[in-house]
């Protein structure tokens, strides 16, 4: 697999990967936001799953197609090459690689380092859930995903309620700053969303928390147990 080195460590997104196995091992469709190179999209397909995968920067679009042929797991994945947002349309995105955002303030990304990319909505582009199929759905968006979250309304309401798994940086955590995370926590919340914070511990929680990233948001009437 080619990428940056450290997603080949292994103590990188340690509670992630192992969540995510569990989850993909019940689910039967998967949608990754913010796909980068790719290592989450070759997990659902070794487990058979068909895919999404939504990236927006384009050198990071052909690592990610190269990882696929190198693997043989090309079948059954719809690569759009595109940001999720509100709005359809076109935006620029900052740096390049896995920090890259269309937050202009995101990361100290140089702004020499930008580039134009499409903005597609995930309800334009993501069926809805069939009845009883558990769709899995991955948002790592660099501090975009309230927007992207406004642009999957429809998902968020679909029955069944799909399964998210969305990195959220809250305020104050160093370059990395995003002031929406309470936003996207009430969008989940309102729409009828348990949230589990990603740590050993499976913590309960209805807002985000300082110094966890990665949370988990399943149907209310459901237990964490029942999904995994």
């Amino acid at each position: 697999m080619k990428g940056p080195p450290y997603i080949f460590d292994d103590t990188w997104e340690v509670h992630e990967i192992k969540l995510l196995r569990k989850l993909l091992s019940r689910s039967q469709r998967f949608i990754n936001v913010g796909a980068n190179v790719g290592i989450y999209v070759l997990l659902a397909r070794q487990l058979g799953l068909s895919v999404t995968a939504i990236e927006p920067v384009p050198q990071t679009v052909q690592f990610l197609l190269e990882n696929l042929e190198l693997n043989l797991l090309s079948d059954h994945v719809t690569v759009i090459p595109a940001a999720a947002g509100n709005v359809a349309g076109v935006a620029k995105i900052y740096g390049v690689g896995t920090g890259a955002s269309l937050l202009k303030t995101w990361g100290n990304n140089p702004e020499t380092s930008s580039q134009r990319v499409p903005i597609i909505c995930l309800d334009d582009v993501i069926s809805m859930p069939k009845e009883k199929e558990q769709l899995l759905i991955l948002v790592d968006v660099e501090g975009f995903e309230y927007q992207a979250l406004l642009g999957a309304k429809n998902l968020m309401a679909a029955r069944p309620r799909p399964i998210w798994i969305v990195e959220m940086i809250t305020e104050n955590m160093g370059t990395a700053q995003n002031c929406s995370a309470a936003d996207s926590f009430s969008l989940f919340i309102n729409s009828g969303y348990s949230a589990k914070c990603i740590n050993p511990t499976m913590t309960h929680t209805n807002n985000p928390i300082q110094g966890v990233s990665n949370y988990v948001f399943f149907d209310q009437n459901l237990d964490i147990d029942s999904i995994i």
